[in-house]
C-alpha cells in the first residue's frame, strides 16, 4: 500500500511546546478545548501509521489565509487525504464566541483538487431536542454546509438529529458514525467492570456535584474552567475560589493534560469515570473504565444515544452512586461497539481510507506535556488561600456588623416611635385639658 500523507484542516492538536508556553497560546492552539484534539488524535492513529510530522491547519479561525498557497500547493501534489476537523459547529451560535470564517474556507477548498473528509460534525441545541431549530440557523451557515455537502463523498455526522436536521437542508449524503475518538482504540476494546470499593475510585470528568464526591480528582478541559488550568499550569491564580475549590488546588487535586496517553494512563488508576464531559467521558471508557455522561444538550445526547454511552442528564446530586455504578449495562456496551466499529469502518473506507489493523499510541513530534503544579505552585497557592480566607472573613464581619446595625437601627426605630407616640399622647391630655380648663 502506497504511503498515506494527510493534510488536517482545523486539528486543534497541540504538537510544539510553543503550543503550551502560557495559557493564551494554550487555548488558541486546541479552539479553546482540549477534547477537540482528541479527534484529530484517534483519526492519526487509526488511519496514519507512524507520522512523525504533522502538516496542518492548526486552528481554522485565526488562520492566515492571505499566506495559504503553501498549504495549498502541499494538498494538491503532495498529500493523500485532506480532513477537516469540525465539532458540533451546526447551531446557532459557536462555542466561545467564534464564528467559522465561511467564505474564506469556501474560498480555501475551491482550490482544492481532492475530496474532503469531515468525520464527526453534529448539531447542537440547548433548550430542547427541537428538530425543527434547522428553521433558525443562519443563511450564511447553511450555505456553507451545503457547500461543504458537494465537495465530500460522504460526510460522517454524530447522530441521527444531526442527520435529520441536514436532510431538512437538502443534504443526504451522510452517515451516522459518533465520533472518530470512540474507535481509537481498535476494534477488540473491552470495557472491564471492576468492584467499586469506596469513592476514591471514582474520577470525575468535570466541575460536577454529587453528595459524595465533593473531594475527588477531576479533569479540566476547557476556557470555562480557567481559572484552574490557570493554576495548577501556569501558577496563575484568581482571587475567587469556593472553600471546595480551594481544597482540591491545596490537595493537587485538578488535572489537565495536553498529552493525550498521558491523560489516559492517568484515568486507568480509577474504576469509574462522571460528569458533564463527552469527550471525558470516551476517554475513560477508551481507557477500559465504565463512564457515565451527564450533558443535557443535543449533542451529548445523540451521540450517547448512538454509541450507546450512558447518559443520565437529569442526575440528582443526592443519587447514590454506587447503586448507580452497579446497575451500568457494561456488557451490551462491549456487544454492541463491534457494530458501531463496523460501521466506522465502513465510512472510512467509503472515503478511500482504512482502518490500521494494529494500533499503537501515536508520536507526531512527541506531543507536549504540560507540567502541572510546578515550581512556587505551593508558595501562590497558600498566598491565594490566605487572600480568600481572609476577603471571607472580611465579608462576614462585614455582613455582621451590617445585620447588628440593621437590628440597632430597626431597634431604635421602634424605641423612637414609642416615645414620639407617648409625647403626642400627653399633648393630646394637656390640649384637652386646656379646652375644660378654659
Amino acid at each position: 500500500m502506497s504511503e498515506k500523507i494527510p493534510f488536517f484542516i482545523n486539528s486543534n492538536i497541540l504538537t510544539s511546546q510553543d503550543d503550551i508556553k502560557n495559557f493564551s497560546s494554550l487555548m488558541e492552539s486546541i479552539s479553546y478545548n482540549i477534547g477537540n484534539s482528541y479527534i484529530t488524535y484517534s483519526l492519526i492513529k487509526e488511519c496514519f501509521d507512524d507520522i512523525k510530522t504533522l502538516h496542518h491547519i492548526q486552528n481554522i479561525y485565526t488562520y492566515d489565509f492571505e499566506d495559504s498557497y503553501k498549504d495549498i500547493d502541499f494538498i494538491n501534489n503532495i498529500a493523500t487525504h485532506v480532513i477537516f476537523i469540525l465539532q458540533d459547529q451546526i447551531r446557532l451560535e459557536e462555542s466561545y464566541g467564534l464564528k467559522l470564517p465561511y467564505e474564506k474556507i469556501k474560498n480555501f477548498i475551491k482550490r482544492i483538487n481532492k475530496p474532503i473528509i469531515i468525520a464527526g460534525l453534529g448539531a447542537n441545541y440547548f433548550t430542547s431536542y427541537d428538530k425543527n431549530f434547522y428553521k433558525e440557523l443562519s443563511p450564511e451557515l447553511v450555505d456553507f454546509l451545503c457547500f461543504l455537502s458537494e465537495h465530500c463523498i460522504k460526510i460522517g455526522i454524530r447522530g441521527y438529529f444531526t442527520q435529520e436536521i441536514l436532510s431538512n437542508l437538502g443534504i443526504k449524503n451522510t452517515q451516522v458514525i459518533g465520533c472518530p475518538s470512540y474507535f481509537e482504540t481498535g476494534k477488540n476494546r473491552i470495557i472491564t467492570k471492576q468492584k467499586l470499593e469506596d469513592f476514591e475510585d471514582i474520577i470525575l470528568t468535570s466541575r460536577f456535584h454529587i453528595k459524595g464526591l465533593e473531594n475527588n480528582f477531576q479533569i479540566m478541559q476547557d476556557l470555562s474552567e480557567a481559572k484552574f488550568i490557570k493554576a495548577i499550569c501556569y501558577n496563575d491564580f484568581e482571587m475567587f475560589y469556593t472553600d471546595e475549590e480551594m481544597y482540591k488546588l491545596k490537595n493537587h487535586q485538578y488535572r489537565f493534560f495536553s498529552n493525550i496517553d498521558d491523560w489516559k494512563n492517568y484515568i486507568k488508576q480509577f474504576k469509574f469515570a462522571i460528569g458533564n464531559r463527552l469527550h471525558g467521558t470516551i476517554l475513560a471508557i477508551n481507557s477500559g473504565i465504565p463512564a457515565i455522561c451527564c450533558n443535557r444538550d443535543a449533542r451529548a445526547t445523540e451521540m450517547c444515544a448512538f454509541l450507546g454511552i450512558p447518559h443520565y442528564k437529569d442526575i440528582s446530586e443526592d443519587i447514590n452512586i454506587m447503586d448507580l455504578y452497579e446497575k451500568l449495562d457494561i456488557i451490551s456496551m462491549n456487544k454492541n461497539y463491534k457494530y458501531l466499529y463496523q460501521n466506522f469502518e465502513d465510512f472510512l473506507r467509503i472515503n478511500n481510507l482504512e482502518i490500521i489493523d494494529e494500533l499503537k499510541p501515536n508520536d507526531i513530534n512527541k506531543f507536549p506535556i504540560i507540567e502541572l503544579y510546578k515550581k512556587g505552585y505551593t508558595i501562590k497557592c497558600v498566598k491565594t488561600v490566605l487572600f480568600v480566607t481572609i476577603r471571607k472573613r472580611y465579608n462576614e464581619i462585614k455582613v455582621f456588623i451590617r445585620n447588628k446595625y440593621k437590628i440597632f437601627v430597626n431597634y431604635l426605630k421602634i424605641i423612637i416611635k414609642v416615645i414620639i407616640n407617648r409625647i403626642k399622647a400627653v399633648l393630646r391630655i394637656l390640649k384637652f385639658k386646656m379646652k375644660t380648663f378654659l
